[in-house]
């Protein structure tokens, strides 16, 4: 090698066998929208995007999954429409967020780690349906993690709303962090996955 080249051979097979990698030239096909409806429909899409909230809606038997669209900017400075973390409702008497029932129910834990008395039965990206163990009354709030197996805890905020017939206790949540709530809805989204594979194949 010239004492001026800038790469050795090893570096440039190195660079070369990264480009032609297969694995790294997929695209994430879950988040990335393709529109071929024209220029029009795409600067329309575009502009309504960047001015308000624009969603996509999905309806199936008794659901409906509402995906947000997000203007982001790629690398040559090109717009593009990405679908964002859809929210999940159910049909009924009355539309409401799809709520995921835990197999086993999980303890909120406080921010050292140790369990509290409120034991998670369902959750949804509005609230969450809990027992209360022990002989405690129920708080009227909370601030505590919810940490199912696998997964990275997540902030939850809950103000009481109700009691059930079950006697269980339904708490709304108020999620003022942003990331969190969004945490929370890739957690809900993964499950969903998981008990509605035809939906999502």
């Amino acid at each position: 090698m010239h004492r001026d080249t800038l790469l050795t051979q090893d570096e440039l097979d190195f660079i070369q066998m990264m480009q032609h990698n297969p694995q790294l030239n997929l695209r994430d096909a879950s988040s990335s929208l393709t529109v071929n409806g024209g220029a029009q429909i795409r600067d329309l899409l575009t502009r309504l995007a960047a001015h308000d909230q624009l969603t996509i809606q999905a309806q199936f038997d008794n659901q409906q999954l509402t995906f947000p669209l997000h203007l982001v900017e790629d690398e040559f400075h090109a717009l593009h429409l990405r679908l964002g973390v859809p929210t999940i409702f159910e049909d009924g008497p009355m539309i409401r967020p799809w709520r995921l029932a835990l197999e086993t129910p999980v303890a909120l834990e406080n921010i050292r780690g140790n369990l509290s008395a409120l034991w998670v039965h369902e959750v949804s990206f509005k609230g969450v349906l809990v027992e209360i163990r022990g002989r405690i009354k129920p708080p009227k709030t909370f601030s505590l993690w919810f940490s199912p197996s696998g997964y990275e805890r997540i902030a939850l905020r809950g103000t009481l709303e109700r009691e059930t017939a079950r006697g269980l206790f339904a708490y709304r949540l108020d999620q003022s962090d942003v990331s969190e709530t969004e945490r929370l809805r890739q957690f809900i989204l993964h499950q969903h996955r998981l008990i509605h594979p035809e939906v999502h194949a």
